[in-house]
């Protein structure tokens, strides 16, 4: 995983989904949180900086 996302505890039963320091998602399993992290890194790596830019937008 890059330094840009990171998988915390979120609480007692969540797992957040973090970019560049902010909460970009909360879920209840691991596997979305990871799922989440997989989709973004997939996104990024294959369309470079557009991606990028369309991520911080939003």
């Amino acid at each position: 995983m890059s330094e840009r996302l990171s998988i915390t505890k979120y609480g007692q039963r969540y797992w957040a989904v973090w970019l560049d320091g902010e909460l970009l998602a909360v879920t209840l399993y691991k596997k979305g949180a990871r799922a989440i992290t997989a989709a973004i890194t997939t996104l990024s790596t294959h369309h470079g900086k557009e991606v990028h830019h369309g991520i911080q937008a939003a």
